[in-house]
C-alpha cells in the first residue's frame, strides 16, 4: 500500500541557488571542483536510480521492504568502491585531492545532493546512505588500516576498500553509550581464540556487515579491538537486529549480541583499543560535519523552492519575513561552516600528524556540534515553511526531514561538550 496522498504533488526543486552551488564557491580549488564534477556525473549516471528506489520503498506499508533495501544498499557501496568513493584509506591510484578532503567532499554531495548542470535539475542526496558509507569506509577502515598486520590487511581491509564489502564499527553500548571508559563487552583470550560476550547498540551497517571491528575489555583489563568475520551474518552465537529510528530510514542501524562468540585470535589488532578507536575520530567528526552541511544545503533548496511556489493568504511564502529571513541566515551559516571544514581537511592532508593533535580534535568536535545543530535548525525552518504537509510521510521521506533529529545527539557530544572547550571555536550566540 502506498501511503502518499495523491492530492499532494511531489516537491520539485525548480530554482538554482548560486550561494549553495559548490562549483560556484570560491573556497574550492580547481582540483577540488574537478573532483566534485566527476563525482556529480558518477552519482547522476550510476547512483541516482538506487536513491530514488530507496525513497519509493519508504512510502510502502504492509509490504516487506527490508530485504529489497539490503540488496540495494550493499550494491550501492560496491558501486562507490568501483571508483574509490567508498573508502579513501588506500590510494590504488594517485588523486589530486587529499584523502580527508576527498572523504568530506563525497559526504557533502552524497548527503546533500546537487544541482545538475547537465540536466538542469536537483539530484537529491540521502544522509542514511552516506552514514552507511561512513560506517564501513571510515569508522571500520581507518582503525584497521592503522593497526592491521599484513595478513589482516589482505583479508579484512582490501576487500572492503576495493570491492565495497559491507563493514561496521561496534563501539556504542546500551549502558555506556559513547562513553568509551564504560565499555563492558568482554574479550577473553583462550588459547588461539578470543571469546566475546556483550551487546552493542546503534551500530550502522551492523546487520549487513561482513566484517566488524569490535571494541571491548581484553581479559577484563585494557580496551582491545578485534575484527569479526560475521560469516555472512551466520556466525555462531552472534545476533543482529534492526533498530527503528525516527529518521535515517535507509541506514541499517542495528543491535548486536555476542553470546560466547568464538573469534580467531589472529584477528586481534595489536595495541591499545583506546588508541585504535581515537585514531579515526578527528576524520569522523569532519566527515559528519560535511554530512550535516550537505543536509543543510538540501533542506535550504527545498525551503527556498517551496517558499517560492506555495501561496498563503494571497501572498507567496517568500514574501513573509518569518520565512525568508531564516533561510537567508542559514545559507550564510552553511557557507561559513563549509569554509572551516575545507580548511581543516586541507590542513590534515598537508600535515597528517595534525589529525592526532588535541587542538584539531577539539576544533573538529566543535564544528561537528555546530553543523549538526544547524542541520537541526534547517529542518525546523523547513517544517515551518511546509506547514501541514510536513506532517505527512511523503514529504518527510522525500527531504529526509527527521534525519537531523537522529544526528543531533552527536554520540553524546552535545550533552558532554555543549559548554566545554571545543564549543568556544564555534560560538554563535
Amino acid at each position: 500500500m502506498d501511503t502518499r496522498l495523491p492530492e499532494f504533488p511531489k516537491m520539485e526543486i525548480s530554482n538554482y541557488i548560486t550561494q549553495l552551488d559548490l562549483l560556484n564557491n570560491p573556497i574550492f580549488t580547481t582540483k577540488e571542483k574537478k573532483f566534485l564534477t566527476g563525482f556529480y556525473e558518477y552519482m547522476e549516471e550510476n547512483l541516482e536510480k538506487d536513491l530514488k528506489i530507496l525513497e519509493e520503498l519508504n512510502y510502502m506499508a504492509e509490504e516487506p521492504i527490508q530485504e529489497k533495501k539490503k540488496e540495494i544498499v550493499a550494491n550501492f557501496m560496491k558501486k562507490l568502491a568501483e571508483k574509490g568513493y567508498y573508502s579513501t584509506v588506500i590510494d590504488f591510484e594517485e588523486h589530486e585531492v587529499g584523502n580527508v578532503t576527498r572523504n568530506a567532499l563525497i559526504a557533502l554531495v552524497l548527503c546533500g545532493g546537487f544541482w545538475s548542470q547537465n540536466s538542469d535539475r536537483y539530484i537529491n542526496g540521502n544522509w542514511s546512505i552516506e552514514m552507511g558509507r561512513l560506517a564501513g569506509g571510515t569508522l571500520y577502515c581507518n582503525p584497521v588500516n592503522y593497526k592491521a598486520n599484513e595478513f589482516q590487511r589482505e583479508k579484512y581491509l582490501i576487500p572492503v576498500v576495493k570491492f565495497g564489502l559491507m563493514a561496521a564499527s561496534a563501539m556504542t553500548e546500551f549502558n555506556a553509550g559513547s562513553d568509551i571508559a564504560r565499555i563492558e563487552l568482554k574479550l577473553d583470550e583462550k588459547g588461539d581464540k578470543v571469546i566475546a560476550n556483550g551487546k552493542k547498540l546503534f551500530i550502522t551497517n551492523g546487520m549487513l556487515a561482513e566484517n566488524i571491528i569490535l571494541y571491548g575489555r581484553l581479559n577484563s583489563g585494557r580496551l582491545g579491538g578485534i575484527i569479526v568475520d560475521t560469516e555472512h551474518q551466520q556466525l555462531k552465537n552472534f545476533e543482529s537486529s534492526r533498530v527503528r529510528t525516527y529518521g535515517m530510514n535507509d541506514a541499517f542501524v542495528s543491535r548486536l549480541v555476542f553470546n560466547d562468540v568464538e573469534l580467531l585470535k589472529e584477528n586481534l589488532l595489536e595495541g591499545d583499543g583506546l588508541d585504535i578507536m581515537f585514531h579515526q575520530l578527528t576524520e569522523e567528526r569532519l566527515v559528519i560535519s560535511a554530512e550535516a552541511i550537505g543536509d543543510c544545503i538540501k533542506k535550504l533548496f527545498f525551503s527556498h523552492s517551496f517558499a517560492l511556489q506555495r501561496e498563503q493568504f494571497k501572498h507567496k511564502l517568500h514574501q513573509y519575513q518569518i520565512i525568508r529571513f531564516p533561510i537567508a541566515e542559514n545559507i550564510r551559516q552553511t557557507n561559513l561552516f563549509l569554509s572551516a571544514l575545507i580548511n581543516y581537511t586541507r590542513e590534515i592532508d598537508k600535515h597528517p600528524q595534525a589529525a592526532s593533535s588535541k587542538m584539531m580534535a577539539s576544533q573538529s568536535m566543535g564544528l561537528k556540534i555546530q553543523t549538526s545543530e544547524l542541520a537541526f535548525q534547517s529542518s525546523i525552518d523547513l517544517f515551518r515553511t511546509m506547514g501541514g504537509r510536513a506532517f505527512t510521510e511523503q514529504y518527510c521521506n522525500q527531504v529526509g526531514l527527521l534525519d537531523a533529529y537522529c544526528m543531533i545527539h552527536g554520540g553524546g557530544s552535545h550533552y558532554v561538550l555543549g559548554d566545554a572547550e571545543s564549543r568556544r571555536f564555534f560560538k554563535t550566540k
